[in-house]
């Protein structure tokens, strides 16, 4: 008697709430919130291949303590190399990378070598083989193989539309490939001290995703990271790229000189 007294009870307590939801959703009083989850694992794996970490090799002096035959020990200054990062690449065409200007000008300023990093860790010494310091481009060439793949590019740039989803990859603060997903927050940007109209995005980006890539959710190259407006250096959700038809402008003009 118990068990069915139970059972009615749980009967009644189902069939109201189920009353209540068809009742509230007639009536327009309850929003019903699905959330859709899109994955985009297999778009990020597909273009992981076609973005670069870019580091300068540096050399520099400092002390370092030494020990002669009879133990004494001293001081002696010795020359020392590191890897410093730079900022992220794009891979075009086989071989050819695209950054930015500002993210290897220092390293063409000072002769420095540059050496480009895949997303499995291999690195390869690059070249700088030109730039358009006023467009912000550089193109980088390579000759050892490294597992590299060229990016699709989206033809129809003029038709990318505010809310559109995109994916940000670069290499921010050094720490390695990563990705961040947003949307185009704005388009046709422009700047006084910059070049060129720009694709404006929420997707996070911070210092290091320069030259690196945004694509839309199909895998193809929208355009070059470049500009980061920020009060702290970091992000603050206002970050802009080069347009994908700007960056192979720049980038045929610099290729076929």
């Amino acid at each position: 008697m118990i068990k069915k007294s139970y059972f009615v009870i749980s009967l009644w307590i189902v069939l109201g709430a189920l009353s209540a939801l068809i009742f509230s959703s007639f009536y327009g009083k309850t929003d019903i919130y699905i959330p859709i989850y899109h994955d985009i694992s297999n778009v990020l794996e597909r273009t992981s291949p076609s973005v670069v970490n870019i580091w300068t090799i540096k050399k520099w002096k400092a002390w370092q303590e030494q020990s002669n035959e009879f133990g004494f020990k001293f001081n002696r200054r010795v020359v020392k190399t590191g890897l410093f990062p730079n900022g992220s690449g794009v891979v075009i065409e086989k071989g050819l990378i695209v950054t930015n200007f500002h993210v290897i000008s220092d390293a063409f300023n000072q002769n420095q070598e540059l050496i480009v990093e895949n997303h499995l860790g291999k690195t390869v010494k690059t070249q700088i083989l030109g730039f358009d310091s006023e467009a912000d481009i550089a193109v980088l060439g390579i000759i050892d193989s490294i597992d590299l793949k060229p990016f699709k590019i989206r033809k129809n740039i003029d038709q990318v539309k505010v809310g559109e989803s995109v994916i940000a990859i670069g290499n921010p603060q050094g720490l390695g490939q990563s990705f961040s997903k947003g949307i185009v927050s704005a388009i046709n940007r422009t700047f006084q001290d910059k070049k060129g109209n720009f694709i404006q995005t929420d997707a996070s980006i911070n210092p290091g995703n320069s030259g690196g890539a945004l694509i839309d959710d199909k895998g193809r190259l929208l355009g070059v990271v470049n500009v980061i407006r920020s009060t702290s250096g970091g992000n603050q959700g206002l970050n802009f790229a080069i347009p994908v038809d700007t960056v192979i402008e720049v980038f045929n003009s610099i290729v076929d000189k």
